[in-house]
């Protein structure tokens, strides 16, 4: 499996004051990419205001959570970026939290919200499960990393 952390182009370099951000790439699958691209392209709107919360994010020392900003339920650490009134929804988590090393801000994934309050409701659990599936390869293989530059 071949694990790598992209870039993502909304600010120079993806940094930020306190973190930066990166999307999750396994096997050259970068769904928070795809969603981001589509978004820019198809919604700019909902584009914008995702990046306002990813600035929010990456910004503050803490995490303000809020209406923009929320921990997804039954899904820990993970964290919900919502575009205001809008229908684009970014996962993510942040990585090295309170360590001496720089936070990462980690996309694995998004989600369109639909009218549709029966399927859609399924639907965003189902993303929000498989955006949490890519944050556990991630964490996995990093602590095999961590593990091999102890040896």
């Amino acid at each position: 499996m071949k694990i790598k952390l992209l870039d993502i182009k909304s600010h120079p370099g993806g940094i930020f004051r306190f973190r930066t951000l990166k999307a999750l790439s396994i096997d050259g699958k970068t769904p928070a990419l795809v969603c981001l691209r589509k978004w820019k392209k198809d919604s700019l709107a909902d584009y914008i205001g995702i990046m306002g919360g990813v600035k929010l994010l990456c910004s503050n020392r803490v995490v303000p959570l809020s209406p923009r900003l929320v921990k997804c339920k039954g899904y820990p650490d993970l964290i919900e970026i919502k575009a205001p009134r809008k229908n684009a929804r970014l996962f993510c988590f942040i990585h090295n939290q309170g360590s001496d090393n720089k936070e990462l801000v980690i996309c694995t994934g998004g989600f369109w919200k639909t009218n549709d309050k029966k399927n859609s409701i399924s639907k965003q659990d189902a993303a929000m499960k498989e955006a949490y599936r890519l944050r556990n390869i991630f964490l996995e293989s990093d602590k095999e990393v961590s593990n091999e530059r102890k040896k």
